[in-house]
């Protein structure tokens, strides 16, 4: 028994549910079935009350949620007083992060970090990589969290996650539903995208020339998942979009409609952008270090 799976535990416990303590681990509910699973053989007690719509503790899993608590407790403020002493939690850092995509769980580390350290001032921008990286390379941000493209000569490049994009529409959608469409049939509605996906998409150009059409020209410039959400959901556009978090969730609950399109296979490639990882502030490095492991855990 270790740290990481108590945490994993308490995770299901706060959250009555595999698959929302799935979503704020940043695994996979498979996986984290099965690390609870290990842990109860490893125990030799039955740890959680699985019933249709919840799940709760059992009287051992109670126990142990309550000890779990105090112990992750007791760690966490070992590791501040220790970041203490390096010079972590009282100065500035600022970040440069995609705003679709990862903006949810990139707001979720920012929030624990910013509560963990309350006298550091964190300041985040929101813009993709071409958008950002002058402000980078000027100093005014620690590091970007964005797509992978060409930048300045002077930054480094370190992709941590493959991001899948689908044509997604409003559930009401004339073309929600239906199987094996092509992609001239999404194009009869307007198409929207950001602006810098079709740079950093893989296949993108591909896909569209394989059915004897132009890409599109039009986009939509920059915008978040929730500003995507809401256009769809009010109109017939179909929008290329990420499948992940606040996108996924609203597949998922039926607000939004995946639509089956075989040629619209398309990723790009997420991590971080800076200029020398050994040039940042303790805090930066930090705040880098987490970043890195929550990306790679968005990995599916």
């Amino acid at each position: 028994m270790d740290l990481k799976q108590l945490r994993q535990f308490c995770a299901i416990v706060d959250q009555a549910s595999f698959r929302k303590a799935a979503d704020s681990l940043h695994i996979s509910p498979p996986a984290l079935s099965l690390a609870v699973k290990r842990l109860e053989e490893e125990l030799g007690v039955s740890l959680l009350e699985r019933k249709p719509g919840r799940v709760r503790a059992t009287a051992f899993g109670q126990s142990l949620y309550d000890s779990a608590q105090r112990v992750d407790a007791e760690m966490q403020s070992a590791l501040d007083r220790l970041n203490a002493l390096r010079g972590i939690g009282s100065g500035r850092l600022a970040v440069g992060v995609l705003p679709y995509g990862i903006q949810s769980a990139m707001g979720r580390l920012i929030g624990r970090f910013c509560d963990r350290y309350p006298g550091l001032d964190v300041h985040v921008a929101l813009g993709s990589c071409s958008f950002l990286s002058p402000r980078l390379v000027a100093g005014d941000l620690d590091f970007l969290v964005t797509e992978m493209t060409d930048v300045d000569p002077g930054l480094k490049q370190e992709p941590l996650l493959r991001l899948r994009y689908a044509l997604v529409t409003g559930h009401g959608h004339p073309l929600a539903g239906k199987r094996k469409l092509s992609l001239r049939q999404v194009m009869d509605y307007r198409l929207a995208y950001a602006r810098t996906w079709r740079v950093v998409i893989d296949n993108w150009e591909d896909s569209f020339a394989s059915e004897g059409l132009s890409p599109p020209r039009s986009a939509i410039g920059e915008a978040t998942d929730e500003f995507f959400l809401e256009l769809i959901s009010n109109c017939n556009t179909v929008a290329v979009l990420p499948m992940i978090g606040t996108i996924r969730d609203a597949i998922e609950s039926g607000q939004l409609a995946q639509l089956h399109v075989p040629a619209a296979d398309w990723s790009s490639a997420i991590g971080l952008v800076y200029r020398d990882a050994q040039a940042l502030s303790p805090d930066a490095r930090l705040l880098l270090e987490e970043t890195r492991e929550t990306l790679a855990a968005l990995q599916p």
